[in-house]
């Protein structure tokens, strides 16, 4: 007993420093890059309001809720940049952290080992992928949305806490505490409340869940999540409001929606871009393999020979009962479906790649090319793309036991449903894709945990993203770890016991080329920002030598350049009256740049 019970610690404690190592890895990379973080364009308003102190706070208030709606956020914003950056440069990767271990969490949800109580091995390797995904991040996805303080609070902090009530609600409803359960009524007020997309994301979760567990799986009764709906459609009132309010004075403003153009900029945004690329083709690649794998013949729930590693799940048992699994073969006609859904799946992947990374043909949604071939090819992607999503997170939920895939999935197709009614400016914006975007990684992570036995598929994973990146070494490098992918499966045929000895090297060496191709890519984005905060840091240290100077005399400024790393930039080169308001600037100051 002695011996099972230190076996039991050492493994816990194993599994929980891997963990612990990964997202004090991504934390401190984090912290890195946002020393670089300054106030951007909208920060420069909330700081400066700030300034007015408390008793400002309520008119504050009342401004967002007559423009948006997104009341405490606005609130939250004025008392976390009153310090200018300095908290925000703490506070941002700390959320950030706790978004990587709920995606992992979700991820890794049907997943766990045999030992139940030991822990869950699966999240370790779930932990790493949600880690290197804001690491892979494209510059054009994350300057909108993670490192602009205004952005983050409207996008990223509203999505971290949707994730954290669906997650909550689906595993603790049923077991919770009392205090459990009005945490969760907090969370659905504030989940509700926060913004237009992340609030109608949290009604979607609620009534998916709810219908799930009560209807369905009929482990709890409907009654039970009655309070959580009133609380979230209460918290909505107040978005439906400013929203109201933004529309009609979109609308005096001139700003008409044209429903072509908007669903243009949708699919241009969400999968024809060369930022949104990387997630598509890992997205379109796992698509492509699990209908292989349920195409094959005795394909059960529990069953992914070879091609997919399988783990069981400690905390499934606790969530859902286990004789809901489904563990009967699909039928000969469906594993036909898949099988031809897969073949023309991946032909049209083979052509978005062609048109999107080869060709770089611009991609524009008219009247006039709606029936070209372009324009017919262009719809036939999309609908595959998506069909297969919606279908394999059904077929995932029955088979597999992965709830999670299926709300997310939904919620991000309808997230960008939603935006029909807005004007196609906002449409064409990445923050408005990024809710969705983390919605679909789950997929992501969940499909490299079923299939990181599968050389195949991480060797095309690595290749297709080093792809997408454009950069000729890393697609050579990619190229020559396909060649040798394929001449091992050749050599394992006759040498199947050699070839099992070599395949945790190559697994090893996979891994280690994605994280490679990660880390370059946020190198590449920390260098960016290095750069781009040296004559801003310049400029802070001659405002600062000009308070000292009880603001007499001007100001010798350098200018910034204009880039993606940052946001508004060149507010710095004009100075316009909210920036020197912010910073504590005269009117009348002269100032002079050096170029």
């Amino acid at each position: 007993m002695v011996k099972n019970l230190r076996a039991y610690w050492q493994a816990r404690a194993s599994l929980l420093r891997r963990e612990w190592l990964i997202l004090l890895v991504f934390l401190f990379a984090m912290l890195w890059i946002h020393r670089y973080i300054f106030l951007y364009a909208d920060d420069l308003y909330y700081s400066r309001d700030a300034q007015y102190g408390l008793n400002y706070l309520p008119e504050a208030l009342l401004d967002e809720l007559n423009s948006n709606g997104r009341v405490w956020i606005g609130g939250a914003m004025v008392l976390a940049l009153k310090p200018q950056i300095e908290f925000f440069r703490i506070l941002n990767p700390l959320i950030l952290m706790l978004t990587v271990y709920i995606l992992a969490k979700m991820a890794a949800f049907s997943y766990s080992s045999r030992q139940g109580k030991k822990g869950n091995p699966a999240l370790g390797l779930a932990l790493l992928c949600a880690s290197l995904f804001f690491l892979l991040l494209p510059l054009k996805i994350a300057h909108t949305t993670i490192y602009y303080a205004a952005c983050a609070f409207n996008y990223l902090y509203p999505m971290a806490l949707v994730l954290a009530y669906a997650y909550l609600l689906y595993t603790r409803i049923s077991s919770g505490s009392r205090g459990e359960k009005v945490l969760l009524l907090i969370l659905a007020f504030f989940v509700g409340s926060s913004t237009q997309q992340a609030g109608m994301i949290g009604i979607g979760f609620t009534i998916m869940i709810s219908l799930y567990l009560s209807l369905i799986r009929r482990k709890l009764p409907f009654r039970t999540f009655l309070p959580l709906y009133g609380v979230m459609l209460l918290g909505y009132t107040l978005i439906i409001y400013g929203s109201l309010k933004r529309l009609l004075w979109e609308k005096t403003a001139g700003n008409e929606v044209v429903l072509m153009d908007v669903i243009t900029e949708l699919i241009k945004t969400n999968i024809f871009s060369l930022p949104a690329a990387p997630f598509v083709l890992l997205i379109s690649l796992s698509c492509i393999f699990w209908l292989v794998l349920f195409s094959r013949p005795g394909s059960l729930a529990d069953d992914c020979p070879a091609i997919a590693a399988t783990l069981s799940s400690s905390e499934w048992s606790r969530a859902a009962a286990p004789e809901f699994e489904d563990g009967r073969p699909l039928g000969r006609k469906q594993r036909l479906f898949n099988r031809a859904f897969a073949v023309l799946l991946g032909v049209a992947l083979i052509g978005y790649i062609y048109f999107l990374l080869y060709k770089n043909i611009p991609f524009e949604l008219t009247h006039e090319n709606l029936r070209s071939f372009s324009g017919l090819s262009v719809i036939a992607f999309v609908f595959l793309y998506l069909s297969a999503l919606v279908y394999l997170s059904v077929v995932l939920l029955m088979k597999k036991n992965a709830p999670f895939l299926f709300f997310n999935t939904i919620n991000a197709l309808g997230a960008q449903i939603m935006l029909i009614v807005v004007d196609a400016r906002f449409a064409a914006a990445y923050k408005v894709m990024f809710p969705s975007l983390l919605l679909l990684s789950v997929f992501i992570f969940y499909s490299v945990l079923a299939f990181r036995q599968n050389i195949l598929y991480l060797v095309l994973a690595c290749f297709l993203v080093a792809l997408s990146l454009q950069q000729k070494a890393l697609i050579l490098v990619g190229v020559v770890c396909l060649g040798l992918s394929l001449i091992h499966c050749l050599y394992s045929i006759y040498h199947e016991r050699e070839s099992q000895r070599r395949l945790k090297l190559m697994q090893t060496s996979l891994g280690v080329f994605f994280c490679f191709i990660s880390v370059l890519v946020f190198g590449a984005t920390l260098q960016g920002y290095y750069q781009a905060s040296i004559p801003q840091n310049y400029n802070l240290e001659a405002i600062k030598e000009y308070h000292e100077a009880e603001k007499k005399g001007g100001l010798l400024l350098k200018k910034v350049p204009p880039s993606y790393y940052g946001y508004g930039l060149g507010n710095w080169n004009d100075m316009p009256y909210f920036m020197k308001e912010c910073y504590g600037i005269k009117e009348d100051t002269p100032i002079d740049y050096i170029d």
